[in-house]
């Protein structure tokens, strides 16, 4: 390039006047000054590397003893020549030759004695970055300028987190008022790397013709070793070797094939997952010596709690969902008769008169889901509760649709189901009564779990599995809520007076958002079983209104016989 070559020659002079004179004052030590050869990184090579061997022959190494034209009685010491304040503080660097040799990009160099004071930076910069970052900022940018990588793609591209519009008013304000020879010092430092690639082609040595067959490399068809290549001829191959930008390049194209391989195996499994479904709560047992040897008593329990079926049952969807849909209608008929029947026993009849009803209903509940959760930690129990507690819509077992309600494999999953069951379930016992409330509760976990079943029949899920109380929980708060929709409500006395609360359709509202969220969420999606949610919630508001349409009717039946009383007076 024309311009470097111009900027070089006429750069040289000035820096011999300068050596001259910091030369002079240097105290006497045992090396002399050397200018090292630059790469495009900012790490200078060793100093007895074979480029320096070549600038010395070649007469381009810049030594004091050259600059001052005469030998010094001493040899002088290693200087890096730029502007130092009085005292001995900072140094600015302006001339590539004055380049540290532990130079880095991120670093940058000082540009002036002391950095900018927060009321100039917000000139230069605005509001948008702080002071610190902004002299930081303006070393990278000026160290660049002095380095000659200020239009070099490979370092220009690293931004640190500055936005471009703000490297832009860097090297604005730099260059109006620290101004440096950008042309002259880019100019050097690629004499500097043309210098490094013609010593390292000086260097090589030509390789014998053994010597390449014993690497099989293609020689040229003539025998005779070309001079250019230093030895063999590769296709496609710089004389150079790989510049800075091919490597990068490659290890660029390396790193991306790696993370897109990652990728597409993560969508295989993924897709995969949501095929076939998340395998059930008893899956196989991949490290059994995680919990030490198996006893033969165990390992037996384990066998017949697992399936011997290869595959699951050839049936349609009519022969795997009619019998679990008819026990679910006969039960909802028990119900409906249970709560037409039902009469409260009086209070020396029951068998815990000290606790009030609602507790003693929702209690026992509670505590039946708890004992279930305690059994399942015993293997023995493993064979029944696979086919009684566990819905399975490959093997469909009718009775599963109510055992699976108090059934609960995670300690969280059972906290969290029984911890609303207790809130909403008393308040709402205190609504209804004990027929009503068990009848609604029950129907709504009947009616989730059918629905459940009959989607991933549908679905083909075979390897699904499902358990817990939350259809019929959804069931409870579906009703309450419903039921009171226009009443204000608080949690732990929020909101506070004189608000009124939150009225019960905005929490029926926010139960509503919050599994709609689940569907949009894969790992929710495999991991809840948001169909018996909704399921059990419309089930518990239908319960709801026909509840208050009956109460409404028993009203108005109460009150005709005293407005006939009314009329007749």
């Amino acid at each position: 390039m024309s311009c470097s070559s111009l900027g070089v020659n006429a750069f040289r002079p000035s820096v011999q006047v300068a050596t001259h004179h910091l030369s002079r004052l240097s105290r006497p030590v045992s090396t002399p000054i050397v200018f090292p050869v630059r790469f495009l990184s900012s790490t200078p090579p060793p100093c007895h590397s074979r480029q320096f061997q070549h600038r010395r022959r070649s007469g381009r190494n810049i030594t004091s003893h050259t600059l001052l034209r005469k030998p010094l009685p001493w040899p002088t010491a290693v200087q890096q020549f730029g502007v130092r304040t009085v005292f001995g503080g900072r140094i600015v660097y302006k001339h590539y030759i004055e380049l540290p040799p532990n130079y880095t990009d991120e670093d940058g160099l000082d540009f002036t004695s002391k950095d900018l004071r927060p009321e100039e930076v917000h000139t230069i910069f605005g509001a948008d970055i702080d002071a610190y970052n902004a002299n930081k900022l303006l070393k990278i940018i000026h160290g660049r300028r002095v380095a000659g990588t200020l239009e070099d793609p490979t370092v220009a591209g690293r931004s640190y987190g500055y936005t471009v519009e703000q490297r832009q008013k860097a090297l604005a304000y730099l260059r109006d008022h620290y101004p440096v020879d950008e042309i002259a010092n880019a100019g050097l430092r690629a004499e500097d790397e043309l210098a490094a690639l013609e010593a390292l082609e000086e260097d090589a040595t030509p390789e014998t013709t053994e010597e390449l067959d014993a690497k099989k490399v293609p020689r040229e068809p003539t025998g005779k070793t070309n001079k250019l290549y230093k030895g063999a001829i590769q296709k496609n191959k710089s004389v150079y070797g790989d510049s800075v930008v091919e490597q990068l390049r490659i290890e660029n194209e390396a790193k991306w094939a790696a993370e897109k391989k990652r990728l597409e195996e993560e969508e295989a499994k993924k897709a995969e997952e949501e095929r076939n479904g998340v395998a059930g709560p008893l899956t196989p047992l991949t490290h059994p010596e995680k919990f030490g040897k198996l006893s033969p008593t165990v390992q037996k329990w384990i066998t017949s709690a697992t399936s011997d079926l290869k595959e699951p049952p050839r049936l349609s969807a009519w022969q795997r969902l009619w019998p679990s849909a008819t026990f679910v209608l006969v039960l909802l008929g028990g119900l409906g008769a249970y709560v037409y029947t039902y009469k409260p026993a009086k209070r020396n009849e029951r068998w815990f008169p000290e606790i009030p009803p609602a507790a003693a209903t929702v209690g026992a509940l509670i505590l039946l889901n708890t004992l279930v959760h305690a059994a399942w930690k015993f293997p023995a129990l493993w064979a029944p509760f696979n086919k009684y507690l566990l819905i399975t819509p490959a093997v469909p077992k009718p009775f599963a649709l109510l055992g699976a309600m108090f059934s609960h494999q995670a300690f969280g999953h059972l906290a969290v189901n029984m911890g609303f069951l207790w809130v909403v379930g008393t308040l709402l016992h205190d609504d209804i009564g004990r027929a009503k409330f068990l009848g609604l509760y029950l129907g709504s976990g009947l009616v989730a779990a059918m629905t459940s079943m009959t989607e991933f029949v549908l679905r083909q899920r075979w390897n699904i599995s499902t358990l817990g109380a939350s259809g019929a929980v959804y069931g409870a708060i579906g009703a309450y809520c419903w039921m009171h929709r226009l009443d204000g409500h608080r949690i732990f006395g929020f909101p506070p007076p004189p608000s009124e609360g939150l009225q019960g359709i905005v929490f029926l509202a926010f139960v509503v958002a919050t599994n709609i969220s689940f569907l949009f969420s894969r790992a929710a999606r495999s991991r809840i079983d948001v169909t018996s949610h909704f399921a059990g919630l419309a089930a518990g508001v239908a319960a709801g209104e026909w509840i208050l349409r009956r109460k409404e009717a028993e009203k108005k039946a109460r009150m005709e016989p005293m407005a006939v009383r009314v009329s007749k007076v």
